[in-house]
């Protein structure tokens, strides 16, 4: 495959994780205010979003700790340690955000980790996109 075709793949593959993550997201917050019912949310539509952020969380956890390596997570994982939060605080994070959707506890400070996370997956994902632009 093309450096160009991988690289297409590759922002393809970030659109849609940014789509659901930042969809699940969104319901989540909507369900957690009770508003499910006017945002015609379903509790399958809660379920999913849960799960998808908790296999999401999951997965990132396991590749901070070199537990897998997971080639889309590169970038993300090279964001966090070139930041100024140590990885082992994403870690706890991380394991903080799963324990709590997998109990239904959202919390502010919950929802601005994963905030955190999806703010970082959108700068990757704008590098990404000027690289193919500019080429």
């Amino acid at each position: 495959m093309s450096q160009l075709g991988s690289l297409s793949g590759k922002i393809q593959r970030e659109i849609e994780l940014l789509r659901t993550l930042n969809d699940s997201l969104l319901i989540l917050q909507v369900h957690a205010l009770g508003r499910d019912s006017e945002l015609d949310i379903s509790l399958e539509d809660v379920t999913r979003s849960y799960q998808f952020i908790i296999d999401f969380a999951t997965r990132l956890s396991s590749a901070l700790k070199e537990q897998t390596r997971v080639l889309d997570f590169e970038p993300l994982i090279h964001h966090f340690e070139s930041g100024m939060k140590p990885i082992e605080d994403w870690i706890e994070d991380l394991e903080t955000l799963i324990r709590q959707l997998k109990t239904d506890e959202l919390d502010y400070e919950t929802v601005v980790i994963l905030e955190e996370i999806l703010s970082l997956l959108d700068e990757q994902f704008t590098e990404d996109f000027r690289m193919l632009y500019f080429r």
